[in-house]
């Protein structure tokens, strides 16, 4: 496998390695969807293998043949992480990577919060499709899957002929802005700082601050406030990389995940936004007001920190000494 991996007739291109849920409704939807998948993977020299109905495999296997292999035994959800990468240590040399699906079952959804161990093994190729069957769903039904599951990629029920879909799910976004809220960052910098400890690798945060934001709210209204910090989400995320993840901490404290940035390069990325929100006209011209200075506080890996709440509390206290300052600028 490359490090990324394209899927289905939408093209969602995803970074190595992948977990995925897939919600299908009857055993002909999910083979029609799965084929191409197998196909795919023979064509790059990846291994499949198939865990799931009799029926199913028994399709799979006279199709494929010798191109996938089906598993029969049942595996216990505490066991599937370990004999996954059993699998993939067994692969011939001469095999690119390991693709795996799985039938999923409510006692497997309890357990997904062990597959996050893949995500602090970068080179790992291996892309696992939990496969997970449903007659029919509410809303609320479907939000209770979701939400078992930390990254999710599922079949569009509105459009069936339409593969996958990205599902950004309320659990992990802030409604107002519509970036990511503090229980997904904090979530995010946990998983990095096991990445960077693993492999010695850096990372940075930068906690952002609007100087004096009541005071907008005050004067001007919350509707007002609202969209200031709408566009200021935006330019946030347009000032940063893809890798980054930018999410809204509270009110109108912003906080920003850095991976493989020291903090000098932080600095400057801080010093970019600073100066894109100086020149920035929130008010449209509108309003006889001061447009907007915002506070920055850095702090880095492992420099600095080395848990999460303990490096958030440094970047807090970075950016708490930006304030006493006069705000407007940055430290570290």
């Amino acid at each position: 496998m490359n490090r990324y991996i394209k899927l289905g007739n939408e093209g969602i291109e995803l970074e190595l390695p992948v977990h995925a849920l897939y919600i299908y409704r009857d055993s002909e939807q999910l083979l029609s969807d799965i084929v191409p998948l197998i196909e795919e993977a023979s064509a790059r020299k990846e291994k499949c293998i198939f865990i799931g109905k009799e029926k199913d495999r028994k399709f799979l296997k006279t199709k494929f043949k010798k191109l996938i292999n089906t598993v029969n035994k049942e595996i216990r959800p505490g066991d599937f992480v370990s004999w996954i990468k059993k699998e993939y240590d067994k692969l011939p040399k001469n095999y690119n990577g390991l693709r795996v699906f799985w039938e999923c079952s409510k006692e497997f959804l309890n357990y997904e919060d062990i597959l996050d161990d893949f995500t602090t093994q970068p080179d790992l190729r291996i892309f696992t499709l939990c496969q997970y069957q449903i007659d029919d769903i509410t809303s609320s039904q479907l939000l209770d899957i979701l939400k078992r599951h930390p990254y999710v990629f599922v079949e569009h029920l509105v459009k069936p002929n339409c593969f996958y879909s990205r599902v950004k799910y309320r659990i992990w976004l802030d409604p107002l802005t519509g970036i990511f809220n503090k229980r997904y960052f904090e979530n995010q910098l946990s998983k990095e700082l096991q990445r960077a400890a693993r492999y010695e690798h850096i990372l940075s945060i930068l906690f952002i601050d609007i100087d004096q934001f009541k005071r907008i709210n005050d004067e001007f209204g919350h509707q007002v406030g609202d969209h200031v910090l709408q566009d200021f989400s935006e330019i946030l995320e347009r000032n940063v990389r893809s890798i980054d993840v930018v999410a809204r901490y509270g009110g109108d404290e912003f906080i920003i995940l850095l991976p493989e940035t020291d903090k000098m390069h932080a600095q400057k990325t801080a010093e970019r936004i600073l100066n894109h929100i100086k020149n920035y006209d929130f008010f449209k011209n509108k309003l006889k007001v001061k447009e907007l200075s915002i506070s920055i506080g850095v702090a880095g890996f492992p420099e600095d920190a080395g848990g999460t709440y303990e490096l958030i509390k440094k970047a807090d206290n970075a950016l708490n000494q930006a304030k006493r300052e006069g705000g407007g600028k940055t430290h570290m």
